[in-house]
């Protein structure tokens, strides 16, 4: 599941913090837990585990404010892909 697979990563990369004291409503911006090199390594698995590409003028606060906007977005994405093919 990709919401786990971006509490694993987002723990990996916070010092002392386990997955499990992530929630999906946890405010990563407000806490730190992303910095400049995570917010790449967190685009990068979008990527490859979600299938899009995050384009520039997506990368907000907004859009990365919480582990469930950040699954917000990847769907939006998905979705908006999804009808251009259609």
């Amino acid at each position: 599941m990709l919401a786990n697979k971006i509490l694993l990563l987002i723990a990996e990369t916070c010092a002392g913090c386990e997955s499990d004291q992530i929630e999906l409503d946890t405010p990563l911006l407000e806490l730190n837990f992303l910095d400049s090199s995570a917010f790449f390594d967190l685009v990068d698995l979008l990527n490859r585990e979600a299938g899009v590409a995050i384009p520039l003028r997506e990368v907000t606060p907004d859009n990365f404010a919480s582990v469930r906007a950040i699954i917000d977005l990847v769907e939006r994405l998905q979705s908006d892909a999804f009808a251009a093919q259609a």
